[in-house]
């Protein structure tokens, strides 16, 4: 069995090898590359001004720290297209870097002012990262704030009054994202969720296949089934739609119990549901075989089947790709499913089959 090349499957239809999700957070990744030098940039002009380091000891710390953000934002624009979550070194980095050099002010004012830069490191941690670790990042830069408050206040060049409205703006400027994180969440969910059966739909599909690759070890593989429900317009035709929407749930739900915890399971179709398995490629037919089996009861008042059909890819071969190819491979996996699952189609349905065996 192999592709034509003249028949494209309707999931696949007018898109191209690229995958919109993972070029935003390739996007992500090269915005931070850029960020930290950025913040060396405000750093070395900070430096050379009169507010800046005051000792040779101090010049000479923040010179250090400008100086490692080089390494960091060339780490970053090397492997920020692959980074799944923000690493924990890096927060730490940012926010004792940041820390740091704001401590070698000679104005306190000043360095509270500057605690504003928090902010940024948090917006990209609440995208990037953990709540637990968005919550650390608030409760470090919360205490940075009100010792730099401390010690502005010592300094008596401001009044008190505003160094505590002061204050206060940038706490609540920095520890926004908590509460804008939510928010955030909520609308990535609604944007890749099927509404109907609370499954991925097909970008959310796209942006967790991903994720299943990076994290995988190497010498391991993925597999794609593309389950197709069979006949399901006389569904439709005969029971009504909300019969037909009953049957897609209750296929949703079947379906995510029959695979092994961690898959990956999407609705990308009307009645299609493509599933991502990280498993032994020994065990791709047997797994097929027992997701047919899964979408009927003997009790079911309306009886469907479906066909299968499944591919695999390499786990060593996609991360050796570029990110174009990378894209590439993850559409030819799933055209070859969506062929092994017409193959089965056309055999009568209500059976699996695998790609080239």
């Amino acid at each position: 069995m192999g592709i034509t090349g003249r028949w494209i499957p309707r999931t696949l239809r007018g898109r191209t090898a690229t995958n919109p999700a993972a070029q935003l957070e390739r996007k992500v990744g090269r915005g931070i590359a850029v960020l930290v030098p950025v913040f060396a940039v405000i750093g070395t002009v900070v430096l050379f001004s009169g507010e800046g380091p005051s000792t040779a000891a101090a010049r000479a710390v923040c010179v250090v720290v400008l100086l490692s953000t080089i390494p960091v934002g060339l780490w970053w624009w090397v492997h920020g297209r692959d980074v799944v979550r923000m690493p924990g070194w890096f927060v730490f980095y940012a926010d004792v870097g940041v820390a740091t050099v704001l401590l070698t002010f000679a104005q306190r004012g000043l360095a509270l002012h500057a605690t504003g830069l928090f902010a940024v490191i948090g917006i990209y941690i609440a995208y990037f990262s953990s709540k637990s670790v968005l919550r650390a990042h608030s409760g470090f830069v919360s205490v940075v704030i009100v010792a730099f408050a401390v010690a502005a206040a010592f300094e008596g060049t401001h009044s008190s009054l505003s160094i505590v409205a002061q204050a206060l703006v940038v706490l609540v400027v920095a520890n926004s994202v908590l509460v804008f994180r939510a928010v955030i969440k909520a609308q990535l969910e609604l944007a890749i969720t099927d509404s109907l059966t609370g499954l991925l739909n097909r970008r959310g599909f796209e942006i967790r296949i991903e994720r299943m690759l990076l994290e995988a070890k190497p010498g391991e593989s993925v597999t794609v089934f593309v389950v197709d429900l069979d006949r399901f317009k006389f569904v439709n035709d005969t029971c009504g739609h909300a019969a037909g929407d009953a049957v897609l749930r209750s296929t949703a739900y079947r379906l995510a119990n029959a695979v092994p915890e961690g898959s990956c399971v999407a609705r990308t179709g009307g009645e299609e549901f493509t599933i991502a398995v990280l498993m032994e490629p020994s065990d791709v037919l047997t797994l097929a075989d027992s997701i047919s089996g899964s979408l009927s009861e003997s009790t079911d008042e309306i009886s469907i089947t479906g066909s299968v059909g499944a591919a695999m890819i390499s786990v060593d071969k996609w991360k050796a790709r570029t990110p174009s190819d990378g894209s590439e491979m993850v559409h030819a996996v799933l055209l070859k499913a969506d062929n092994a699952m017409y193959e089965a189609k056309r055999a009568g349905g209500d059976q699996a089959k695998v790609f080239g065996a």
